[in-house]
């Protein structure tokens, strides 16, 4: 019997970090749980909370949150599948061969699912580019800081990279150009679209075009070497009333190394 279309909220979003015992997954789960929350209401659930409290803070396109940091193995993620709007395999250059284990459970349960490899070099960028299985969603640099900062009990900052990417992917993984875009809005053919930028004043602009149309919108930065970031817009659950807010994201854009992807 065919798997029915999963029903995605555009107010609500699940992920879970899954992945082999070793791998990082916990931080990455903790690095990505600590960004929500200076953005975002969220919930931390798994060995993740012990680093990440949750947030109730209000965001710009108001979504709630929730992180899965999953136990690890592949039965883990068929455990929490069909609970989750997205999964993100963990994984290092080394452990890129376990991937598939993942890729075929998240598509049993017809689940959304992307890459995250950990402990990145620059020795192992031809190897991520021939692999052939799940679609990169990010990658983080080995780090003796991060790890540093979670032997220790501590939420890691991370400088100079950004795990902004994830959020996107999860969100709405498809591009859409600025004009369709906002006709996709006002047609109600999507719920949450996503316009590539330029660069933060661009990004900007694009920001005070959705709200002044009555979107929720915010602005997320990713590591391509052609553009610096992204806007996300969706229907607002209040269209708009009143006049909007003036912008006030105060990111800034990170300064890593790109590749491209």
């Amino acid at each position: 019997m065919a798997t029915q279309p999963r029903k995605r909220s555009s107010v609500a979003q699940t992920v879970g970090l899954v992945g082999d015992s070793g791998v990082g997954k916990t931080t990455v789960a903790t690095l990505l749980a600590d960004r929500l929350r200076e953005r975002s209401a969220v919930r931390v659930r798994g060995e993740a909370a012990t680093f990440v409290e949750d947030s109730y803070r209000a965001g710009r396109l108001g979504i709630e949150w929730t992180v899965i940091d999953c136990a690890a193995g592949p039965a883990a993620l068929a455990a929490r599948a069909e609970n989750l709007d997205t999964a993100f395999v963990v994984t290092t250059p080394d452990n890129l061969d376990r991937v598939a284990a993942y890729e075929q459970v998240a598509a049993e349960h017809d689940l959304d699912c992307w890459l995250v490899v950990n402990r990145f070099t620059e020795d192992a960028k031809e190897q991520l580019r021939a692999f052939e299985g799940l679609e990169l969603a990010e990658y983080f640099y080995e780090n003796e800081a991060i790890a540093a900062a979670m032997a220790a009990g501590d939420s890691p900052t991370l400088e100079d990279w950004t795990v902004e990417a994830i959020l996107m992917e999860a969100l709405q993984p498809e591009r859409t150009e600025q004009d369709a875009a906002l006709e996709a809005l006002e047609a109600s053919s999507q719920q949450i679209v996503n316009v590539e930028v330029t660069d933060k004043r661009r990004g900007n602009s694009l920001l005070e075009m959705f709200e002044t149309a009555g979107y929720d919108a915010a602005y997320f930065e990713c590591n391509c070497r052609c553009h610096d970031g992204h806007v996300l817009a969706r229907r607002s659950k209040h269209p708009a009333a009143s006049k909007p807010q003036p912008v006030t994201e105060t990111d800034q854009p990170t300064s890593g190394p790109k590749v491209s992807r």
